[in-house]
């Protein structure tokens, strides 16, 4: 593990970097998860290994000791203070779900840090049925429904197939779910509430390339669509997806991958 710690401004933040140190600086903004994305270094880094050719890729966590009341425009401020902090200039922002929140509006805040941006999974506000989703899965946090939890999650974010495949994985992992890591989940589960940017997408000036999924359960097309219209940005949205198209399917970060190119 290479995991390094960012403190700056009152918080901390851990994130991991690999790739080519000379290259266009690359950052990834995970969505909620129940546990850490610095525990999947090793499956990141091979993932992204192609693109980590050219590129020197950042992969952020959320601060440590996030307060109950912490929001996504909290978290696109702390992204803006560790970019700062780094030093890490016309940075490519890629964000999955609650991460392309967190990437568009940190791309709105501060346009200066940012030279072009990617993301997957997302809208630029919380639809009642994505609401109402988040709503539950931190209830069932609080109370320790470790299997229910995972399996909802799985439910609402992977195709029939996926969850097929995976199913007794899914119910090992729950297993391991630490009452530390549910309580950190139900403050990110909440922190979707009151999130809106509609009216601010159009000062996106830099490329935007909008990935979606037509059977995404939280957020369906209408975000990315949204998106794409108000940024003048390329649009992806891939016919038989769900909402984790960006673990299921390869072709996302070959997309990626030629984004940059150009």
């Amino acid at each position: 593990m290479s995991v390094e710690i960012m403190q700056s401004g009152g918080i901390a933040m851990r994130y991991f970097r690999f790739g080519n140190e000379n290259g266009q600086p690359f950052i990834i903004i995970p969505g909620v998860a129940l546990k850490s994305v610095m525990e999947s270094e090793e499956l990141i880094r091979v993932q992204y290994s192609a693109i980590a050719e050219e590129c020197c890729i950042y992969v952020f966590d959320r601060r440590e000791d996030a307060p109950e009341d912490l929001s996504i425009y909290d978290m696109a401020d702390d992204t803006v203070i560790a970019l700062d902090t780094l030093g890490i200039k016309k940075a490519v922002l890629y964000g999955v779900s609650q991460g392309g929140m967190i990437a568009l509006t940190a791309a709105i805040k501060r346009p200066d840090l940012i030279s072009r941006l990617i993301v997957c999974s997302t809208a630029p506000y919380i639809p009642k049925a994505a609401a109402d989703v988040f709503e539950s899965w931190a209830v069932l946090a609080e109370s320790r429904r470790r299997e229910d939890l995972v399996m909802s999650f799985a439910e609402n974010v992977y195709t029939e197939g996926y969850r097929r495949q995976y199913h007794d994985a899914f119910i090992s992992f729950a297993d391991s779910v630490t009452d530390g890591e549910l309580a950190r989940f139900v403050i990110m589960s909440n922190s979707f509430k009151g999130f809106d940017i509609r009216s601010e997408l159009s000062s996106i000036a830099v490329p935007v390339l909008t990935i979606g999924a037509k059977n995404d359960k939280l957020f369906g097309t209408e975000g990315s669509e949204l998106i794409a219209a108000q940024t003048n940005g390329k649009k992806i949205l891939y016919p038989n997806d769900a909402h984790g198209v960006y673990d299921e399917n390869a072709d996302v970060l070959v997309q990626i991958a030629e984004h940059l190119k150009k």
